[in-house]
């Protein structure tokens, strides 16, 4: 049993109900009868039934049954399946308390981990406007703060949380000075490829990666096939520049079957990051080296739309790879590697070594599908864009592969669109332009939608068409007099 089964298997369940009063089929199948009421939390109980339907039971509290989330943590600490607040995996049990009183709250699934301080979870009985009897499974972006613990099941694929497959992808790591002196001898026979970073920003020594030398020496002497990164920092066309030169000082003389990339993802450098990525890669294209650009998918889907003539690296730490483009190498989420301490970036890379190009990659290679999947490929695409005074009008987003709208920058258009019919949106407006309500009319379909304010942590609760979901008379998604940053939509 693999992590990615796990949480396939609960995102099945996305958006399922109890109707306010705790009465749910997780609740039924745990108690072997028709329950309902306030003694019947059941966050912990979707958890055990996402086990017990995968056949995977003795992978949750050894088999046995609980509702009670003090009682899961206990068991991870017994069986040592603990692991740091911060290095959570796809198909990891998470454990919250909310009041800070040590004592686990609430439970649900890791399914991606952001990089930003924050996890992507599904979650039982939960809801975005409050943490207790929420009444759905819903997906949420967590903050580590309120995590009291996190516990890594032993699946199949032993502690990586996510399997490589080594059929339609080649493993491949990248590296830099954090992962220390590397014995790259146990690492060879583990690994089929290596993406060494150089250093980062300005053409400085001081910046050259302090393990770059002996990293590139060592998978030359060991015959690894490898390619080379430095993280950007420019914001202005002399930085960018320097940054080339950065690169070329430290490959001159060298030969490498995997492109060399620009790291592009420091905060502050978005609106640059584009002309960075042209400066720098045809400057390596000119020196005989194939170049490409590594981003997190929310870059590629909202400030790289227009880098199409690079190769591409795509990080989104997930089950699957979300980005609808070409994409050679996706990175994951991380690895244990024999010869490295700790954990390493983990990647697929979908090519051959020494021709580098985009590939297509579909659900075939990162995603499986069963009936029930299949089946729900025939519910419509909704896609949807944000405008905002900073950025004007952002590439449009499709169902929840990403949300729309840029962190601080309040939302004054939303335009939305399901299989290109144009969704009749009503927003009401503050006296600057700012959107602070949002309401959606989409005819024959069901539509649920929700927003984030500005500078809040989660977003407010799911709405659906004219109906309110979220526990209140109002029928819009919002908060009045709060402009919002983001939006969710999707279609069923």
């Amino acid at each position: 049993m693999t992590a990615k089964t796990i949480i396939d298997k609960a995102l099945s369940y996305l958006y399922t109900y109890d109707g306010g009063t705790n009465e749910v089929i997780f609740n039924d199948r745990y108690y072997g009868k028709h329950v309902a009421g306030n003694s019947y939390p059941w966050c912990c109980a979707f958890i055990w039934c996402i086990f017990n339907e995968c056949g995977a039971s003795d992978l949750f509290y050894g088999g046995k049954k609980t509702a009670y989330c003090p009682t899961v943590h206990q068991w991870g600490r017994e069986k040592g399946l603990i692991v740091p607040t911060s290095e959570g995996q796809c198909g990891d049990i998470v454990l919250f308390d909310w009041n800070g009183d040590g004592v686990a709250d609430h439970v649900g699934f890791i399914i991606s981990r952001n990089g930003n301080g924050t996890y992507e979870t599904i979650e039982g009985n939960t809801a975005t406007y409050n943490y207790t009897n929420g009444g759905y499974v819903l997906k949420m972006t967590r903050y580590y703060s309120s995590i009291i613990a996190i516990i890594r099941p032993q699946y199949d694929d032993g502690k990586k949380g996510v399997k490589t497959d080594m059929k339609n992808g080649k493993f491949v790591i990248d590296v830099s000075q954090h992962q220390g002196t590397i014995n790259w001898d146990k690492v060879k026979d583990k690994i089929a490829g290596a993406i060494i970073r150089c250093g980062y920003g300005d053409d400085l020594p001081v910046q050259d990666d302090t393990q770059f030398a002996r990293n590139l020496s060592e998978c030359e002497r060991l015959g690894i096939p490898h390619g080379v990164y430095l993280y950007s920092y420019a914001t202005t066309e002399v930085q960018a520049k320097s940054e080339l030169a950065h690169i070329l000082r430290l490959v001159k003389g060298h030969r490498f079957e995997l492109p060399i990339f620009i790291d592009v993802e420091e905060g502050g450098s978005e609106t640059f990051a584009p002309r960075a990525c042209r400066v720098v890669c045809n400057g390596l294209k000119a020196a005989g080296f194939t170049p490409g650009v590594y981003s997190a998918l929310s870059w590629w889907n909202s400030y790289l739309t227009e880098i199409k003539e690079y190769t591409r690296w795509v990080a989104h730490w997930n089950s699957f790879c979300a980005y609808s483009g070409e994409y050679l190498i996706w990175q994951y989420g991380t690895a244990q590697v024999d010869g490295i301490k700790g954990e390493v970036d983990a990647n697929y890379y979908y090519g051959d070594f020494g021709k580098p190009t985009n590939k297509i990659v579909n659900n075939t290679n990162t995603k499986t599908t069963d009936n029930k999947s299949a089946t729900t490929k025939a519910t419509p695409d909704v896609k949807y864009q944000v405008f905002t005074d900073t950025s004007g009008w952002l590439p449009a987003v499709r169902n929840l592969e990403d949300y729309a709208g840029i962190d601080g920058q309040p939302i004054k258009g939303i335009r939305v669109f399901i299989n290109g019919d144009t969704v009749a949106v009503q927003t009401h407006q503050l006296s600057n332009g700012n959107i602070d309500k949002v309401t959606l009319f989409a005819g024959k379909h069901t539509i649920r939608y929700r927003v984030r304010t500005i500078g809040s942590s989660d977003y407010l609760s799911w709405m659906e068409n004219k109906k309110d979901t979220g526990g209140s008379s109002d029928t819009f998604a919002g908060e009045t007099g709060k402009a919002i940053d983001r939006i969710q939509i999707v279609v069923e």
